[in-house]
């Protein structure tokens, strides 16, 4: 049986204050289409075909898990490209530039390095003959 590797999964995250309480997860992408996704995402969106952006949008529901997002009459917004077809451009190219972000950043680092724990007894215990040697 071969080796089945999870998609990576991220919690987006915001640095706009007005997206505080918006939680919104999506997974990783084959290299591929990462490919695909960073030279869009390098372009100005302004300045984007429609071609482009469609192929931007349409990554980004391929990986969009779910969100937290209503309507705000409360109703949920589905997470799919029918859902972010009816929300502002801005307010989705905010979460795909999250997206992007979590998919080109690098791990941090490992956990706290263990400390070295002192000494151990063995090596407290002398290793010498301290008496001289007897003849026999």
């Amino acid at each position: 049986m071969g080796y089945v590797r999870e998609r990576k999964v991220f919690r987006l995250r915001f640095d706009d204050p007005e997206m505080d309480g918006l939680v919104v997860r999506a997974r990783t992408i084959s290299l591929g289409q990462f490919l695909d996704v960073v030279g869009l995402r390098e372009v100005n969106p302004q300045k984007m075909s429609q071609q482009e952006l469609a192929k931007l949008f349409e990554a980004f529901a391929g990986a969009l898990i779910d969100w937290n997002l209503e309507e705000p009459e409360g109703v949920p917004v589905p997470a799919t490209l029918e859902g972010m077809h009816r929300q502002e451009p801005d307010f989705i190219l905010t979460i795909i530039a999250a997206w992007v972000d979590a998919l080109t950043s690098v791990p941090g680092p490992l956990g706290a390095a263990s400390s070295n724990g002192g000494t151990s007894l063995e090596a407290s215990i002398p290793m010498e003959d301290r008496s001289p040697n007897r003849p026999s």
